[in-house]
């Protein structure tokens, strides 16, 4: 798998209770996601400490919707030319307001959870129409095969985006590796723009952040196969208390 950005917090050795400034990505990519703003920066949760859904023989970090972490070069991946799979997967959410898991300072370009916790949000980078954020319901069996809702429980997103072929389709399937939305059969204007990546855990400005515990972040410059997906779930559900 060519893995570009790889953010590992289930195995991290931060002190408990610590501010995270920096997280280095493990990928083909290999800078550090960084925070210099002492309220900006997530909260290490060390193994052993008390978590309230996963073992303690793992580690995470906590957020509380305005923490993010930069990127001092942007990571961009084209669909047309380069599948790309992103990967997510945390515990205790809080969906009460937007959720921008991944993000680019360009015209604000994200994939996210919309508020609820029943729609997964795309913006592409652009400013027209086409570029603008679609909402994907994950709550209904319209544009998938699965009906789902995210709860405070270990959970895992994966967004698979496939330009190569016509037309560009995103796939988005959940911890069970049941497939929650179909991208393209709801909309899909914007999803064959690139991608620019240079945010993590929320906005650029700390708004739209997760309010949970983050315990991994993966993006992939292919289109991973269901039964790659399924094993990474089923990892994540093991971790279960």
């Amino acid at each position: 798998m060519a893995r570009r950005i790889k953010l590992a917090f289930t195995t991290s050795n931060d002190s408990n209770g610590s501010k995270v400034a920096s997280k280095q990505s493990k990928g083909g990519n290999t800078n550090s996601f960084t925070q210099s703003t002492a309220s900006k920066k997530p909260t290490a949760k060390s193994r052993g400490n008390a978590h309230s859904t996963v073992t303690t023989a793992i580690s995470s970090l906590s957020c509380d919707g305005s923490n993010v972490m930069s990127l001092a070069s942007t990571e961009t991946i084209a669909p047309q030319t380069t599948p790309y799979t992103i990967i997510c997967a945390w515990t205790n959410g809080d969906y009460t307001n937007d959720t921008w898991l991944i993000s680019g300072t360009s015209n604000d370009a994200h994939w996210g959870i919309k508020a609820g916790g029943t729609d997964v949000i795309y913006k592409a980078d652009g400013s027209k129409a086409a570029a603008a954020e679609r909402d994907y319901p994950i709550n209904s069996t319209a544009n998938s095969t699965t009906s789902y809702t995210f709860g405070s429980d270990v959970e895992m997103i994966a967004i698979v985006v496939d330009g190569t072929g016509i037309p560009t389709v995103a796939d988005i399937y959940n911890i069970d590796g049941n497939k929650i939305a179909d991208a393209e059969a709801v909309n899909p204007n914007g999803l064959n723009v690139a991608l620019p990546i240079d945010h993590i855990l929320g906005k650029s400005d700390g708004t739209l952040g997760l309010n949970g515990e983050i315990l991994d972040i993966a993006i992939y410059n292919e289109a991973l196969p269901l039964h790659i997906i399924k094993g990474k779930g089923n990892v994540y559900k093991s971790l279960k208390d």
